[in-house]
């Protein structure tokens, strides 16, 4: 089980049974004199929605976030519970999957992180089921000598506040975004030209509009996309901060799925 306290930037609405970023709550604080009445009580885990959090003001070290209450706990799949997946571990997972493999390994990543209401929370916490540790998709088996233990995947939404601060682990970056294929040309040691495909990413801003957030190298990959739809999109991968705006590099050309937002 976790070792260190975990942040979060996410909460379960209970008033409302949504999914909010905690800049709902930032946001009203700041408006408020630092009073966030309205949400203190009813902010829980975004994955399990058990454990109850508490909101931590901005310092001048540390952005706004949400902690659990010492007092609360996660239900026991719940991917909070578990230490975070080193790099090595991560990347010797997934190298030892085949496409379709890590694209449903993704997909049940999706269905996890994009719920939104639960048809269960008006039950009480003995009455709520929590899924399987080894079932949940967030989990990765970590075999050392004659332990078999889990570690979690780290989480990152595209539409957060992301710099430098958030080093360059391993994480699983999702949300909604708009998508666009950018092609490119090069010239090869032969003299050659041929293309290049990058992915670009725009997310929405608080004024409703969408905005550039960042690109991705596909190589010879040539998404097919509708650049009017709006996207759910999780990918596996590590920010790279060496160009002038940061990118994401993934851990393979596999490590990415979006689907079509119904209308």
């Amino acid at each position: 089980m976790v070792n260190k306290p975990k942040s979060f930037e996410e909460f379960f609405y209970s008033k409302t049974l949504d999914i909010c970023e905690i800049e709902k709550v930032n946001n009203y604080a700041s408006e408020h004199k630092g009073d966030y009445t309205p949400f203190n009580g009813f902010m829980f885990c975004p994955e399990c929605q058990n454990a109850e959090l508490t909101f931590i003001r901005k310092t001048s070290i540390r952005r706004a976030h949400l902690k659990k209450k010492p007092s609360s706990t996660h239900l026991d799949g719940c991917s909070y519970n578990y230490n975070y997946a080193s790099k090595k571990l991560i990347t010797r997972y997934v190298d030892n999957l085949t496409y379709e493999q890590v694209q449903d390994r993704l997909n049940a990543i999706m269905n996890l992180l994009f719920k939104t209401k639960n048809k269960e929370s008006s039950l009480s916490n003995n009455q709520k089921t929590s899924i399987k540790p080894k079932n949940n998709p967030l989990l990765l088996p970590d075999i050392k000598k004659e332990t078999h233990d889990l570690k979690a995947l780290r989480k990152k939404r595209l539409s957060g506040w992301i710099d430098e601060s958030d080093g360059t682990d391993l994480h699983v970056f999702y949300g909604k975004v708009k998508l666009e294929v950018v092609e490119k040309e090069k010239i090869n040691d032969e003299g050659e030209k041929y293309s290049y495909y990058l992915l670009t990413l725009k997310t929405m801003n608080k004024k409703g509009e969408w905005k550039f957030r960042t690109q991705i190298y596909r190589g010879g990959i040539k998404d097919k996309l509708d650049i009017n739809k709006v996207y759910q999109v999780a990918m596996i991968g590590k920010l790279n901060f060496k160009w002038k705006w940061w990118q994401i590099d993934l851990i393979n050309k596999s490590a990415i799925r979006f689907q079509e937002v119904e209308s």
